[in-house]
């Protein structure tokens, strides 16, 4: 026994005498981090867009419940899932509409006139099945089955990780925050104000932006719907809902924004007005008008301001969500608002301080003032997507 302690002795005094070899571990532990982070890097970012989204929900209910699981469970079970299945079949119906869009008669003569050959293309869905199985690469139903049911699988339990991701980081992000500043980063330093600035940010990009985008995917779809139903025979907005997820997603576009979906619709309608009966032309002329100057005042006087803030550069969010999924794939759409809110905190708050010169002294995104001149704090209403023409 003596033995044995005097070994275990000698091994701490050596481990403490040799302090590269516990930086060495540390590199290894990190390592296998970054390995299982890259690996699951696109379920990762969903879980992090999944926690912002819920936490201001989730602190709304901890100032009446005490305990944070219970607040937890209630927002992910009430709040989060059911707004992502309503997305999935929202987006669902959109992809159907989109798909009957692509096979209509329009369309068809569309790419008939195209400089390339068709012909030989199978139209008829028991054709391209045929063609499919007549691959030699696919050598069986059952497998391509198996290999359907497994993509399948594998994404629910994906989403199910990112979900319990969540789910931890709205129970315990205050308490794992305290730790990490108080042990590792000190309350006063540059890291910790980076990632309060990075955490404020990503809250508003995240939370503010998306639900913005969001409500008025679903007004738009709403109006859409509405006009069909009241609107003479002949007259009709052409796959309500694809239209409405396209003039949400339009919204992040400065200056002209959503005024190109409306435009599009009024010659849509335009057309049918003259075919039908050219008396009714005014009915796209009372549209436009009222999407201009009712719907998109609402959207840019209450919605907007209530839910972003303004906290970025509408420009800079654009580019973020629109070129994030195409460099990085699917989970694009969240990492390149990450991207671009790490980028830009970097460049406001960390590098003036690397060149001597000092940060910017306004830091609530609510507070900044109106054409300050920072790249990522503009108010200016004729600068983003909800200028008065779109």
């Amino acid at each position: 026994m003596a033995e044995d302690a005097q070994g275990e002795g000698s091994l701490r005094l050596w481990l403490r005498q040799t302090p590269l070899t516990w930086w060495l571990l540390g590199v290894a532990l990190f390592a296998v981090l970054v390995w299982v982070g890259v690996r699951y890097v696109g379920w990762i970012v969903f879980g992090l867009f999944t926690y912002y989204v819920g936490r201001p929900v989730a602190r709304w209910l901890q100032r009446r419940i005490a305990s944070r699981s219970v607040t937890a469970g209630l927002t992910l079970t009430f709040v989060i899932l059911p707004v992502l299945l309503f997305l999935v079949v929202f987006l669902s119906v959109a992809l159907g509409q989109a798909l009957e869009l692509l096979s209509s008669e329009a369309v068809v003569a569309l790419v008939e006139r195209l400089p390339i050959q068709t012909e030989n293309l199978p139209t008829d869905p028991v054709e391209i099945v045929t063609l499919l199985l007549d691959d030699p690469e696919l050598t069986s139903v059952l497998g391509q089955f198996g290999v359907a049911v497994g993509a399948v699988t594998g994404t629910l339990f994906n989403t199910f990780l990112a979900l319990l991701f969540a789910f931890f980081l709205l129970a315990e992000d205050r308490r794992l925050a305290g730790w990490f500043e108080r042990t590792v980063l000190g309350p006063d330093s540059l890291t910790a104000d980076y990632l309060r600035n990075v955490d404020r940010g990503l809250t508003s990009v995240y939370f503010g932006y998306t639900l913005t985008i969001f409500v008025v995917i679903v007004l738009a779809a709403v109006v859409y719907s509405l006009f069909n139903l009241i609107v003479p025979e002949g007259l009709r907005i052409p796959s309500p809902l694809l239209l409405a997820v396209v003039t949400g997603v339009f919204t992040l576009i400065p200056l002209v924004g959503r005024s190109i979906v409306y435009a599009f619709i009024v010659a849509v309608l335009s057309l049918q007005a003259v075919s039908v009966r050219p008396a009714l032309l005014w009915i796209p002329v009372v549209f436009f008008v009222l999407m201009v100057l009712v719907f998109d005042n609402v959207v840019r006087t209450y919605i907007r301001p209530a839910l972003s803030g303004k906290a970025y550069h509408i420009g800079l969010v654009m580019f973020a969500y629109l070129l994030g999924p195409v460099l990085l794939g699917w989970y694009g759409i969240f990492a390149g608002p990450l991207l671009m809110v790490l980028t830009v905190e970097f460049v406001v708050d960390v590098l003036p301080r690397l060149v001597g010169a000092d940060p910017e002294p306004v830091r609530s995104a609510e507070a900044a003032p109106a054409g300050n001149g920072s790249m990522e704090r503009s108010d200016s209403g004729g600068d983003d997507g909800d200028a008065p023409s779109g």
